[in-house]
């Protein structure tokens, strides 16, 4: 009978036993009953089981190894949180595990149990699977998987859930790019990628809503699920076409780099002049913003450090326990050329 999908909770539910006693077995403790042996033995047998390595650790206080589920370590927001964390565990003498799990996907009990059977020390989670807008029921799997590691979440706060938090506040990120575009003397600044979907990018497009209300000015927003290159480019030609009369944007933000990046390739493409007739600020610093042509206005929203961070926090916890909090930081604008603002069309107006 195959046993390829047989996991130790499997073994452990069919023999009516705990996963540590099916562990106790197989690692020949003493101080298991004949008959709860024989059992489990029994089930053992039934599937020709044979446990990895992980599962061996179930009894051990340590497996020396945390977690980090994120989408994608190629995009250089979580490459750059994966880069910090696994450096911060590697000091201390920690390995840590990639679970990939794609931005839509859904937290399952069966994924859980599979992290609780690899007996990780902790295990930090970023991603839009975890800002989902409708959580349903995220926060109850999650705190389930609380019960037996630490974890750390990097992303606004999860109604119901309460663990250490670790965010940047783009809502106020946002506020700071419009601010600086509307100080350069832009008055029709629009967004693109707008989208409700997760609450990290619903949180920059609430703030460029509030601030341009806030100024007076209409939001002009190109809504886009995927924020790439390719819809970079895609929401330009979108945006251009239904805004292309005397109150056509002058100024633009993209919810992240790499959709800057597809708009700065698309409007030099169709004749502009950047940034003289446009310009094009973006959202997270990324590795390549400074050698974009021209170089990107960006936010630095401190990847590395919330990667250093849940790091330092999870083997805090793993230690010595800590008690649930949240922590918010500041994004920075960065101010390249990209905004115009070597141009010296500063306005410096009064604001409101």
């Amino acid at each position: 009978m195959a046993t390829e999908n047989k996991t130790i909770l499997d073994i452990a539910r069919e023999a009516g036993v705990s996963p540590a006693t099916v562990s106790r077995v197989l690692s020949g403790y003493p101080n298991v009953s004949a008959a709860t042996q024989a059992r489990v033995q029994a089930v053992v047998d039934k599937y020709r089981f044979k446990p990895n390595s992980m599962a061996r650790g179930l009894l051990q206080k340590s497996s020396g190894a945390f977690g980090i589920i994120m989408p994608d370590i190629t995009h250089p927001y979580y490459a750059g949180i994966f880069s910090a964390a696994q450096e911060e565990a590697r000091r201390h003498g920690y390995v840590v595990q990639l679970y990939r799990l794609a931005q839509n996907a859904m937290i399952t009990d069966e994924f859980v149990n599979q992290l609780i059977e690899r007996r990780l020390d902790g295990v930090l989670l970023s991603g839009g699977f975890i800002e989902s807008t409708n959580p349903s029921d995220l926060p109850a799997v999650l705190t389930r998987l609380q019960r037996y590691m630490p974890i750390v979440t990097i992303c606004p706060p999860i109604p119901g859930l309460s663990c250490i938090n670790i965010y940047t506040d783009l809502a106020s990120g946002a506020r700071k790019l419009v601010r600086h575009l509307y100080t350069l003397g832009h008055r029709h600044i629009a967004f693109i990628g707008s989208t409700q979907e997760t609450r990290s990018v619903g949180e920059r497009e609430h703030g460029y809503v509030k601030e341009m209300l806030h100024l007076s000015l209409e939001p002009v927003q190109q809504p886009e699920t995927i924020h790439t290159p390719a819809t970079g480019e895609q929401a330009i030609l979108k945006l251009l076409a239904s805004n292309n009369g005397p109150d056509r944007p002058t100024a633009l933000i993209a919810v992240n780099d790499l959709m800057a990046l597809g708009a700065l390739h698309q409007l030099t493409s169709m004749g502009f002049r950047l940034p003289h007739d446009m310009a094009v600020v973006g959202c997270d610093n990324a590795f390549f913003s400074a050698f974009t042509s021209p170089p990107l206005t960006t936010l630095e929203v401190h990847s590395k450090e919330h990667g250093t961070t849940a790091m330092r926090q999870l083997l805090q916890t793993r230690q010595s326990g800590s008690s649930p909090f949240t922590q918010v930081l500041e994004p920075t604008l960065i101010v390249r050329e990209s905004c115009g603002a070597q141009l010296d069309r500063r306005v410096d107006p009064l604001l409101p």
